[in-house]
């Protein structure tokens, strides 16, 4: 009986891709998507005059009320609830220090005041408040049940500020078994659960004494304890009870993977977290396209990509020293929002679309899929009609014809409608998975089919070279034209695309993971063995060690390399300074050389 439905489903699902291939060649042909508006678009988001959009910034909202412009001008519609187009979500802007922030250490030599932003730091995760008691050394903070290790075990630190060294007894080791707890979550949940009033980090005392910044944590929120970052220079006088240093403490505690936490005899910390967390309201953009099938137009296909860039640099740009400097994001992700616009004008030009189509520009991309994952917690339509979600991130350098596309294994109907509708017009890069570095994954997560398209990284990613006249527009206008078949194909669906959770596929770590910097992009469309770069960082440690985009790196520390994953597992055993032979091919040329292995 199975075998029989699936068989009647697939026979049903490949006379529909055939009827809506035929259907979109013509319509598209009839109605061209233009070209010339598509570079007109990606020109004046990415110009000087929207200095990079960053999320909350007025140049970014000058960029959502173009977008609300052009639906408008289209004539889509509002969603329910919503006015002129915006959906707005609540967004941190950033956290800012009040003057009441203080650390005092008390001990037989007096009260000593730690000078705030060179010794001492308040976490932008903390509570805000005060708290006074007894210092304790907790060494690494950490409890882990499985290794049988718990910094807790033995020493009462309720009503007491503890001190905890940064990392685990095997550094930042993301192997580790320790790794899961090495969090500073991870150990704030601890220092709580075991009762103690307040938390002080601390480098390694056998490590440099670098100073934690205070820095907007925005997807860490109040942990509920009062939390600050020292330089381990606090503890030079402090000993354990055998009258040790905390440096030889700490090689204790590394060489044995055994505890030694105590009371540190005769200290005692006053501290109070002054803190004020910046708040503002900002807006996704959508437009509405009601659907006109008596049975299907209450079932929403969304189509998206992300309007907002990194504006002057900072946070995630890849710019030699983050300098300052406009990041055009004229493909990340001005391609993707040109298309959205096409495609939103196209199909209200078409009309009769079956199901409703919901076009989104989704903001706060790049701060973490903040836009979307707000749009999925309150979607203006029930969020079970949504049939699917179609996310255009990155389609405007296309090269040598071929196209990343993401979430194949999201739904059966996927792989063989894609196949049928590209007629190999591209070289086809399919990925299982619905997770990704981009909107799409905030659907996937509710068990919505995904497609995502993507033509890969390149040497001017989140950069300011990233400029409008590097676009490939006949490409970016093909990718459209493929996308808007692909959003025929599942309109004219007699069921919805059929949800499977796809394979999964390994996300490499994120940088922030290591505590080294190499600057290398991956290429992620490359299958061969080893790891092709598609650029590497202006200045960067690959850079300056010799390695240019289209290399591919074969060996590093002596470890072999066959792919992204094995890479990322062997930067997680370097530390920063440390000479890392490195040995790649260029063409086919096999080169020989040395990485200095640096950090952010």
């Amino acid at each position: 009986m199975q075998h029989q439905t699936t068989t009647m489903r697939l026979a049903t699902l490949l006379l529909s891709i055939i009827a809506a291939g035929a259907m979109a060649t013509q319509t598209i042909s009839a109605q061209t998507i233009s070209e010339n508006k598509l570079r007109d678009d990606v020109k004046y988001l990415a110009s000087d005059m929207l200095e990079g959009r960053r999320a909350a910034t007025p140049a970014n909202l000058k960029a959502a009320q173009f977008l609300a412009e052009r639906f408008k001008a289209v004539g889509l519609k509002n969603a329910p609830g919503l006015q002129n187009y915006f959906h707005r979500f609540n967004y941190t802007v950033g956290v800012e220090l009040g003057d009441k922030t203080q650390l005092l250490v008390l001990n037989a030599n007096g009260v000593r005041p730690l000078s705030l932003g060179t010794e001492f730091n308040p976490m932008g995760f903390s509570s805000v408040g005060q708290a006074n008691g007894d210092l304790v050394f907790v060494g690494y903070g950490i409890t882990n049940p499985e290794a049988k290790y718990d910094d807790y075990a033995g020493v009462n630190v309720n009503g007491k500020i503890v001190v905890a060294m940064r990392y685990g007894p095997d550094g930042n080791n993301p192997h580790s078994s320790f790794a899961d707890h090495m969090s500073f979550m991870a150990k704030i949940r601890a220092a709580r659960s075991n009762g103690a009033a307040g938390i002080i980090f601390i480098n390694q005392p056998n490590e440099e004494a670098k100073l934690f910044p205070l820095m907007l944590e925005r997807n860490s929120g109040n942990y509920g304890l009062p939390a600050m970052f020292a330089r381990s220079t606090m503890l030079d006088d402090a000993r354990d009870p055998q009258e040790q240093t905390m440096a030889t403490v700490q090689l204790q505690i590394d060489s044995l993977k055994r505890p030694n936490s105590f009371p540190i005899s005769g200290w005692r910390v006053q501290l109070n977290v002054d803190l004020r967390i910046n708040r503002d309201s900002i807006p996704n953009v959508i437009g509405v396209l009601p659907g006109t099938d008596p049975t299907l137009k209450d079932e929403v296909i969304v189509i998206g990509g992300h309007f907002d860039h990194l504006g002057w640099g900072g946070e995630g740009s890849l710019a030699h020293n983050h300098d300052s400097a406009i990041h055009h994001g004229a493909d990340d992700n001005a391609s993707g929002t040109a298309s959205v616009l096409a495609l939103a004008e196209y199909f209200a030009k078409k009309g009769g679309n079956k199901r409703t189509l919901v076009f989104c520009g989704f903001n706060a991309e790049e701060e973490g899929l903040l836009g979307s994952a707000a749009l999925v917690a309150n979607f203006p339509y029930p969020i079970q009609n949504v049939v699917a979600m179609l996310n255009m991130d990155m389609i405007g350098r296309l090269d040598s014809n071929t196209l990343v596309m993401h979430g194949i294994g999201t739904s059966s109907d996927w792989d063989p409608l894609v196949k049928r509708l590209n007629r190999d017009r591209f070289t086809l890069k399919l990925v299982q998975d619905g997770f990704g570095p981009s909107d799409h994954s905030s659907f996937y997560a509710k068990d919505i089919p995904v497609l995502f398209f993507f033509t890969n990284l390149h040497k001017d990613y989140h950069r300011p070279s990233d400029t409008w006249e590097k676009v490939n527009y006949p490409g970016l206008k093909k990718i459209t034209e493929f996308v808007a078949e692909n959003i025929s194909a599942v309109d004219a669906m007699a069921q919805r695309p059929a949800f499977t959770k796809a394979q999964i596929t390994q996300t490499p770590r994120s940088g922030s993971g290591f505590r080294v910097y190499v600057g290398t992009i991956p290429d992620y469309a490359f299958e061969g063995k080893g790891l092709r770069l598609s650029g590497v960082s202006d200045g960067g440690p690959a850079a300056k060690a010799g390695l240019k985009g289209g290399d591919v790196i074969m060996k590093l520390g002596g470890k072999d390399i066959a792919n992204v994953y094995d890479y990322t597992d062997a930067l997680g055993q370097f530390k920063p300074k440390q000479e890392v032979e490195v040995e790649y091919l260029r063409d086919t040329t096999t080169i020989k050389g040395t990485i200095v292995m640096g950090t952010r």
